[in-house]
């Protein structure tokens, strides 16, 4: 009998490529963006997918209904697994890659009978390459070199996925930042990824997401146009880059749509712009943005609203605070 092989990948990026590169099997695209927006912990399923459709059509890529039809068909094709014999996943180890994988290793973790079948492809580098970001990147060529390469997944691998991805949805980041000063690392990038994410909390000096201090200082540093700060940031200064354009520019839109911009209004990123005076506050430290601003988002289950107190991320302490 043939195996049957399925392939998930948190997009399409590589679908073609694994065929060139002579990697049988179906192709399953598993790809809700949860380091954006709400991931709130216990509600039922249909109202948290609405939810999250709500959400993604916000960034004007697909309308609400769209964006529930897909979610609503990935999680039905979890019930078609049965059908292979082998499913191999390739994620990487930046945020993106690695929040989404947990939400999909939970949710695998309650097919038992599947573990046998499931291997990983996951690494945080390429030979030759000086900046690995993803598999995107490779060619048909250089994704061949993985044949043989994948690593079954152990129930240690699941328990760590599972404890992660219940702190990610947390109320308050505490149990996420306890989950990073663990020792356990049978998901080798995964306690990274999840400081990267608390690193998304307003800073303490400026109320600053990381992502947002990087956008500023980009500009500061010569960046004329949101392309160019985006390929500044994809290429040099982010240290795990793990937004696509969409989700950056729509982040970089907050910071110019608020009552204190801290750029001058672009009607497109190719246009040129620049710090308003509030924007060079910030990076000097002289300004906060939630003070000015106020906030209304998600990090995980976690709900930043209002003018403060709210969680920060302190650089100097390394941790969450509240205040």
């Amino acid at each position: 009998m043939v195996e049957r092989i399925l392939h998930i990948r948190c997009g399409s990026d590589i679908r073609e490529s694994l065929r060139t590169a002579g990697f049988d099997g179906d192709f399953l695209e598993w790809g809700d963006p949860v380091c954006r927006g709400p991931v709130p912990s216990g509600m039922p399923d249909d109202d948290y997918r609405r939810m999250r459709a709500r959400f993604i059509a916000g960034w004007d890529i697909l309308s609400e209904t769209r964006a529930l039809d897909r979610l609503q068909s990935e999680a039905a094709a979890l019930d078609t697994l049965e059908q292979y014999q082998r499913i191999l996943l390739w994620f990487e180890h930046d945020l993106y890659d690695q929040s989404v994988l947990i939400d999909l290793l939970t949710r695998l973790s309650g097919y038992g009978d599947l573990l046998g079948r499931m291997r990983m492809m996951t690494v945080d580098r390429f030979a030759g390459e000086d900046r690995f970001v993803g598999f995107g990147q490779l060619s048909p060529e250089q994704l061949r070199t993985f044949k043989d390469r994948d690593i079954p997944i152990s129930d240690s691998m699941l328990g760590q996925a599972r404890r992660a991805w219940e702190a990610f949805r947390a109320e308050t980041p505490e149990a996420l930042y306890e989950f990073t000063v663990e020792q356990d690392d049978a998901m080798p990038f995964l306690r990274s990824a999840m400081r990267r994410h608390l690193m998304e909390l307003p800073g303490t000096r400026d109320g600053l997401s990381l992502t947002e201090r990087l956008m500023l200082e980009a500009v500061a540093g010569g960046a004329k146009t949101g392309v160019d700060a985006f390929r500044v940031m994809y290429r040099e200064t982010e240290p795990a880059p793990f937004l696509g354009d969409v989700m950056f520019f729509h982040d970089m839109a907050g910071l110019i749509d608020a009552t204190e911009p801290a750029l001058t209004e672009t009607e497109d990123w190719r246009d040129e712009f620049d710090l308003t005076d509030f924007g060079r506050r910030l990076l000097a430290g002289d300004a906060d943005w939630v003070s000015a601003n106020g906030i209304d988002l998600w990090r995980g289950g976690v709900h930043l609203t209002g003018k403060g107190p709210v969680w920060r991320w302190s650089e100097e302490e390394g941790k969450p605070v509240f205040g």
